[in-house]
């Protein structure tokens, strides 16, 4: 007896690794590293308190690593789900805002989700928008995409916002995250009031089974920080966001619109001033395979409503647009340009004005982007790219997660109104 407790001990403890690892089969670890030399050249800033300036940078762009899988159920149905998070690989320590961002562990998407062939999927975390993902059919370049500098008017990741919260408060007519990035609640990163890429914390989302090349996505946001009755407060005011996509898929062509609607983003802590003021985007976007490469367009308008004073008017309206295209150079090498603008603040409330910088010709914008990539296998690629970015009298468009400048008045990042920036770049890039 005592020799068959011990058989069956020693094949459960054999059985036992075999069983954890096809456990862990379904998880997959993946991410990418990418470090480049940058050379960027600042121009003087409209007030002309910086003067013209060239800086270098070993830096590197959306380097991140995350865990993904999936289960199959039965019955059609699937569990899903992905934790990824930023990574910093230029030998720098960081402070403030990146220890508690996406550097974290699960700081960027992540999510757990369910799907079933016959209903869809649905999965709560904090990720993407459905408006946000309209950038993965029109955005077609390899390096240096132009999704969120000027396209969805900046790119941010948090809570949503709330005048509960410390920090910044994004001032009206600011067309950028840069003056945003930073703000913090309580123990959360709240995103910034004026973007429409976004990273969505706190968010549930639902999408339909493919059907005739057609997937619908909507998702909305739990007010993470909503404002309890408070005498210098508007009572029970809370954040609000609805996030819609529609994308189609045929043969070499690809569609997409989205919507996408903010209330209360941009709410000051006051009990007289508006605060549900409704902000709202629109965009379209399509791509086409024509063979030797990729084209993609887009165009979005965005709303914000007014959240001022009577007389002061805050309200405006931004209409963008991006064309981008890549060509095929041998078996191992895509040469790709993009070319995205906004026309400015247009649509105005009174408290807004050319002659301020915040209305009209001052606030339009032009980012421009010509790049080589050379896959040198299936997970490494070296690349070159050359970039320019033409600010307005009153704008302050900057790269995504783009080096600290120091060209804004001292602050870590982002640049002064009326600053160009001139980009070359040489850089590897690792996938695995």
């Amino acid at each position: 007896m005592k020799y068959k407790l011990m058989a069956v001990a020693v094949a459960g403890a054999l059985a036992a690794p075999g069983l954890a690892l096809a456990q862990a089969a379904n998880v997959q670890i993946y991410g990418v590293i990418d470090m480049r030399w940058d050379s960027m050249k600042y121009t003087a800033n409209t007030a002309a308190t910086n003067a013209e300036s060239t800086k270098n940078h070993v830096h590197g762009t959306a380097n991140r690593w995350g865990l993904r899988g999936r289960e199959n159920l039965g019955g059609g149905m699937t569990a899903f789900f992905q934790v990824e998070s930023g990574m910093t690989v230029d030998g720098r320590t960081t402070t403030g805002f990146d220890t508690a961002g996406v550097n974290l562990l699960g700081g960027r998407d992540a999510y757990l989700g369910l799907s079933s062939t016959a209903w869809g999927a649905v999965q709560a975390g904090g990720f993407s928008t459905p408006y946000n993902v309209t950038t993965q059919v029109w955005s077609v370049i390899p390096t240096f995409g132009h999704g969120g500098i000027i396209m969805g008017n900046g790119n941010t990741t948090g809570s949503l916002p709330s005048p509960n919260c410390t920090g910044i408060v994004t001032p009206a007519g600011n067309l950028t995250a840069a003056a945003a990035a930073g703000t913090t609640c309580a123990t959360q990163v709240e995103g910034n009031a004026t973007s429409f890429n976004r990273r969505q914390s706190d968010q549930i989302q639902y999408s339909t089974p493919a059907f005739a090349g057609f997937v619908f996505r909507v998702s909305t946001a739990m007010p993470e920080y909503e404002v309890n009755s408070n005498a210098a407060l508007s009572p029970g005011h809370k954040a609000t966001i609805g996030s819609y996509s529609l994308t189609w898929s045929g043969g070499p062509f690809s569609a997409v619109g989205g919507f996408e609607q903010h209330k209360g983003f941009r709410a000051v802590a006051s009990t007289t001033l508006p605060q549900d003021a409704k902000d709202t985007g629109l965009v379209l976007g399509g791509r086409w395979n024509y063979g030797a490469g990729l084209l993609g367009a887009g165009v979005e308008r965005l709303k914000y409503g007014n959240v001022a004073a009577a007389a002061a008017e805050n309200n405006f309206t931004l209409t963008n647009w991006v064309i981008n295209g890549t060509f095929n150079v041998g078996p191992s090498g895509t040469l790709s340009a993009g070319y995205s603008k906004t026309a400015g603040a247009k649509s105005c409330g009174a408290g807004l004005t050319a002659a301020a910088n915040t209305c009209g010709d001052p606030t339009k914008a032009s980012n421009f982007s010509l790049a080589y990539d050379h896959r040198l296998s299936k997970r490494t690629a070296v690349y070159a790219v050359a970039g320019r970015i033409n600010n307005g009298a009153g704008s302050t468009y900057y790269y995504i997660a783009g080096p600290a400048s120091n060209n804004n008045g001292g602050d870590t990042g982002g640049v002064a109104a009326g600053t160009d920036i001139t980009t070359y770049a040489v850089g590897v890039k690792h996938t695995f």
